[in-house]
């Protein structure tokens, strides 16, 4: 039977060297962040983690709040790159892990049972794990042929050490903030979402106080459980000694195949995205600030130069080199050291903008379609806080998904293209989309209850900054719930409009005679095709009797109406066919500029 993860237990940190040789990466932390004069925030280094903290209440309005609800949605630590890419000439495309993944036997209560109730020879006493499975790899190791994809023991996109301990201190900032003794900070009990003092017979990180959602990634799932690990570390101790040696706490993960996943933007699943994406590049705009300006075709002759054009790859080839202290090309190694004109910054900004555009563009139309379901799905955790009389009439589709009872605290595992997009849901001015979301990067959403009364507020934040002012109808950092509700309401449904004309045409490729003949598509098609091919045929017919247009009152020839002493007459249908598309280009290109 396959292995379960057990995720109280599922990674652990090798303390060994690397298989090379050289010194690990545990060994070299304390030079972690010291190989360049500076680093962009998106590598989360402790000092920039140190100022991504949860801000407390201002208490401007005197209101009496108590924080009932929090939805926190991380992007997961720093990894190795998404892909085996090319880069530039000489990239350091080898990676050794050593952070590993455990997994241990299926978990109970199923398994107890069945082996205690199993035949004689088979019979087990069903209790604990009793051991665990590493996951090492590194059974590819023969240069060139036989090698992992990242030509070392590390898998694509994998979590490192350095997420492992930005995901820690997430863990532990959330701690200090919403989990602790109601009375311990008494100018900021209003943040306290979690009473230690307070008896329950369910404890914080079991079901049905935390619901933990992540997709079906080694980074995602394993940033999650870190930072459960660095948020509720002692009380997991504390519990797994009152177990015994046996059985270990067990936190549950809800999650998802990953094709079919959405928390990113999931085009096999509703193909339309693809339409709404190409709709973002045809706009005037993205042509001309991403295909027909200076900057681009500077940066293009730059990526000739370093060995071809990697532009839907440069960030990702930029951060994992600067933010792991690894090589860069000379002509990209001036971060921090030209603010104005650097290439690093110019290249980064060249690779990420065109998609923050897109999330963006048409009131992120693209962004609240692909991220509705995931909507339905947040909001079944926080509207068991909120009274039913407040919503039900503007989002009457989420009468039915209240998850009973509600958690107090739901975590989604994720990644930048979780984030972003649904910071782009929420307003024209929540996010600009002049900087892409950093490793462990943080967005939370609170509810709090005011006291004696039915009213809920909510206070959004994205890494240490509150941004609740920003949305349409909120002017102070705690604002009604309505406005929030109001914002999501049209897209925050499971079932969408997902159908492409794209999606259409490829479907067309695949048809066979039969297939045809048996659709009404099919038929619709065959109609509309005789009609268009008799059309074609009698226009086709006309001009070869009558030698001329049908439209045109000369014969042979066409004239170019201009000055009445100046009269142009262009005597082949050719040249008169050319004058008219250098016409329309001109056109073209003045309405692009």
């Amino acid at each position: 039977m396959r292995p379960t993860p057990t995720f109280s237990s599922l990674s652990v940190l090798l303390l060994t060297a690397c298989s090379t040789g050289n010194a690990s990466e545990f060994e070299k932390m304390s030079d972690w962040y010291k190989k360049y004069p500076s680093y962009p925030e998106y590598c989360s280094t402790p000092q920039q983690l140190a100022n991504r903290k949860i801000p407390t209440l201002k208490k401007s309005n005197n209101i009496q709040t108590s924080l009932v609800h929090v939805t926190a949605i991380i992007r997961h630590g720093a990894r190795t790159p998404w892909n085996n890419h090319t880069c530039w000439e000489n990239w350091q495309n080898h990676w050794d892990c050593e952070l590993k993944t455990l997994t241990a036997p299926p978990a109970q209560p199923e398994i107890l049972q069945l082996e205690k109730n199993a035949t004689e020879d088979m019979k087990l006493d069903g209790e604990g794990a009793f051991f665990l499975f590493e996951k090492n790899y590194d059974a590819l190791m023969d240069a060139p042929q036989l090698m992992n994809l990242l030509n070392g023991t590390c898998q694509k996109g994998q979590l490192l050490l350095r997420g492992y301990v930005q995901e820690l201190s997430n863990g532990k900032m959330l701690r200090s903030t919403y989990v602790k003794e109601r009375g311990e900070n008494k100018d900021n009990h209003d943040l306290v979402l979690i009473d230690l003092n307070e008896d329950n017979d369910v404890r914080p990180y079991e079901e049905p106080r935390l619901y933990y959602r992540a997709d079906d990634d080694q980074r995602t799932i394993m940033s999650g459980q870190v930072l459960l690990r660095g948020l509720f570390g002692d009380l997991l101790l504390q519990h797994s000694q009152e177990l015994g040696t046996q059985v270990d706490p067990t936190i549950s993960v809800h999650t998802a195949d990953r094709v079919q996943d959405i928390l990113a933007a999931n085009e096999d699943v509703c193909p339309r995205l693809n339409d709404l994406f190409e709709e973002a590049k045809k706009s005037p705009e993205y042509i001309k600030r991403f295909v027909k300006s200076k900057e681009s075709k500077d940066l293009n002759k730059l990526m000739d130069t370093l060995g071809g054009d990697f532009r839907d790859q440069a960030e990702d080839c930029l951060m994992t080199t600067i933010c792991n202290d690894r090589d860069l090309p000379d002509v990209l190694d001036d971060y921090g050291r030209d603010e104005e004109n650097n290439y690093f910054d110019r290249l980064d900004q060249y690779s990420f903008r065109p998609w923050t555009y897109a999330m963006k563009h048409n009131d992120a139309a693209h962004s609240k379609l692909a991220f509705g379901p995931l909507w339905v799905e947040m909001l079944s955790n926080m509207l068991g806080f909120v009274p039913k009389s407040t919503w039900s009439s503007i989002l009457p589709q989420m009468v039915s998904e209240l998850r009973s009872p509600a958690p107090q605290l739901a975590l989604f595992s994720g990644h930048d293209t979780t984030i972003l997009p649904i910071l782009a849901t929420l307003g024209e001015n929540v996010w600009d989309g002049a900087q892409w979301a950093p490793y462990a990067s943080l967005l939370s959403i609170e509810i709090h209850a005011v006291e004696a009364s039915n009213q809920r507020l909510f206070r959004l934040i994205y890494n240490g900054k509150v941004l609740t002012d920003k949305m349409k109808g909120c002017d102070d950092e705690l604002c009604d719930v309505i406005h929030l509700f109001n914002r999501v309401s049209d897209f925050a449904v499971k079932q969408r409009d997902c159908g492409s004309s794209q999606s259409f045409l490829a479907e067309i490729e695949t048809w066979t005679v039969g297939d045809v003949l048996s659709s009404k598509k099919g038929l619709g098609l065959i109609l509309i095709f005789t009609i268009f091919s008799g059309g074609l045929g009698a226009f086709a017919t006309y001009v070869s009797l009558t030698r001329r247009l049908p439209c045109s009152r000369s014969k042979g020839n066409f004239k170019k109406v201009g000055n009445e002493d100046n009269i142009e007459v262009i005597s082949s249908y050719g040249a008169a066919d050319t004058v008219m598309r250098n016409n329309d280009l001109k056109l073209e290109e003045n309405t692009i500029i």
